[in-house]
């Protein structure tokens, strides 16, 4: 027994090791990409909206909710080359003849783009805090919180790359990523407002918002980052994420 767990785990690795190579080829480029996006839409929200009557401190609270939403917006290029796979060399083929079995495939899957969206997050957090010296600072982050979060967020969008891709299945129906599900998850999920702003707008509505899982991403990476007082409460963001990627683990197997 303990022979076959170290050679599924061997395997593992060397799936996660090979995925990661060919990722790193492309990671400056992701780097470059994730940079530019983070400095428009902080200079933005940070310095150029308090001129029309914005907070000062929506900058951070901007900051917050991207680092939250980097490995959303891996989801379709993560999806695409699967698919594109899928139709193509299929390579997946001959992992799924390995003497493992198919989950352990899957998950090699789960723990590179994990770890990928955990990278482009952490590159962006020193990045977004030197454009908002002012009104953000890195001693006020709870570390532990943050790691937590960070790390059921992007196994989390791991998942749902796989479920999604199973899902569509097809590179004719790609569009349908992004505009059934990337776009109105993340539009609807707490991007550029507060759950308990939703709240206070209307009950039913804030309710129906808790079936995105986005919005626990966004809330518990800004009571991480920020300490906000008025975020859904940081464990119930975790637990929330740890039954979603669940659902979506179930979905990809199946």
């Amino acid at each position: 027994m303990a022979y076959v767990a170290l050679r599924y785990f061997s395997i593992f690795c060397s799936l996660v090791r090979t995925n990661l190579i060919v990722v790193r080829q492309q990671l400056i480029g992701k780097v470059i990409n994730l940079y530019i996006w983070v400095f428009c839409s902080l200079v933005v929200m940070g310095y150029v909206m308090q001129a029309f009557g914005l907070t000062s401190d929506f900058g951070a609270f901007q900051l917050a909710t991207v680092i939250g939403t980097v490995g959303l917006f891996e989801v379709y290029g993560n999806a695409a080359r699967t698919i594109m796979d899928f139709e193509g060399d299929r390579s997946i083929s001959y992992y799924l003849t390995l003497p493992v079995r198919p989950a352990v495939v899957l998950l090699s899957a789960v723990c590179s783009y994990a770890l990928v969206g955990i990278l482009l997050s952490l590159a962006v957090l020193p990045f977004g805090a030197l454009i908002l010296y002012s009104s953000f600072s890195l001693l006020n982050v709870a570390w532990v919180k943050f790691a937590i979060i960070l790390f059921l967020s992007n196994i989390f969008y791991a998942l749902f790359t796989l479920a999604v891709t199973g899902h569509v299945g097809s590179m004719s129906n790609m569009e349908n990523i992004w505009s059934r599900f990337i776009f109105p998850m993340w539009f609807m999920g707490g991007f550029q407002f507060s759950w308990g702003s939703i709240y206070d707008l209307s009950v039913p509505f804030a309710y129906a918002l808790l079936c995105n899982p986005i919005i626990f991403i966004m809330e518990g990476s800004r009571a991480a980052l920020l300490g906000s007082a008025d975020c859904i409460p940081w464990s119930v963001c975790c637990i929330a994420l740890i039954f979603f990627s669940g659902i979506f683990w179930m979905y990809a197997h199946y």
